[in-house]
């Protein structure tokens, strides 16, 4: 199976991009390169990867980690960002087009963190999906 993780970070941006909630917060600075002189807020659209073979069929398992960054003086801003975020995402596999393999799941993982970074003054609000290519 070819690598999917391209498609993957295509298709999630493509589908946040597409979520009123989402855009309301952020706009349209989604990123999976953030520029150097980026705006605040933003949202960040990783991804880890690991193939997987049963029987007859193969694909890939992506781990898809959201990070909302705010320079709001609390958190709430980032908070409410990766909740519009996961909102849009999670078991809606439907809302995410891959133009490569096939998309079986979108799922929250579980896994949740937010906290102010070193700088003292960008909070970040981190999740992540856990994403089924075949």
């Amino acid at each position: 199976m070819a690598d999917t993780a391209v498609p993957v970070i295509k298709g999630i941006i493509a589908a946040l991009k597409a979520s009123a909630p989402v855009v309301t917060l952020v706009g349209t600075r989604i990123y999976s390169d953030v520029p150097q002189d980026a705006t605040f807020p933003y949202l960040v659209v990783s991804v880890q990867s690991e193939p997987f073979a049963a029987n007859d069929f193969s694909g890939q398992s992506h781990t898809v980690r959201l990070q909302a960054h705010s320079r709001k003086s609390t958190i709430s801003e980032a908070l409410l960002i990766r909740a519009a975020a996961m909102t849009a995402l999670d078991r809606n596999e439907a809302s995410i087009s891959l133009d490569a393999g096939t998309l079986v799941k979108c799922e929250y993982s579980g896994l949740s963190d937010a906290f102010i970074e070193d700088d003292g003054k960008t909070w970040q609000s981190v999740g992540e999906l856990e994403v089924i290519v075949v």
